[in-house]
């Protein structure tokens, strides 16, 4: 039985993960699926944008580039259409000079890879509890 101080949403949630490696898919679908974050792949643009609309997924994690596409193309994704969202990006040390202005510019945090798999869950799970408060705040009459 949960505690009542305890959101029973908070627990299971939806993410989208956009990259063109299917390995960096399947470990974060593993490492995430033990903790009831479910992990739906993406490509393209295109595809993120159809799970994001039919899953309701509350975090989008991103490489730095993907096929067609840099994280600023999924930032802007985000802000036109699913401005609730949080957006995390996968990078590498190398691409650390084209993330500068990410933090400032909206993204929610990056994940430095080789992933830490308790940090990268914790700061998933984060990203998703500040996007529930956000729709949270927006549904009420608070803004």
């Amino acid at each position: 039985m949960d505690s009542p101080s305890r959101n029973p949403a908070l627990d299971h949630f939806d993410c989208v993960v956009l990259t063109a490696f299917d390995s960096e898919f399947a470990s974060l679908r593993n490492v995430f699926g033990l903790i009831g974050i479910r992990v739906h792949h993406a490509q393209t643009l295109e595809q993120a944008d159809f799970l994001l609309l039919t899953t309701g997924a509350t975090v989008l994690l991103s490489d730095v580039a993907f096929v067609e596409g840099t994280w600023h193309s999924a930032l802007e994704l985000l802000r036109e259409t699913y401005p609730m969202t949080a957006l995390v990006i996968l990078a590498d040390p190398v691409d650390a000079p084209y993330l500068l202005d990410a933090l400032a510019l909206g993204v929610c945090t990056i994940l430095w890879k080789p992933l830490r798999f308790d940090e990268a869950r914790r700061l998933v799970r984060t990203a998703h509890e500040a996007a529930c408060e956000r729709r949270l705040l927006l549904s009420s009459d608070i803004l």
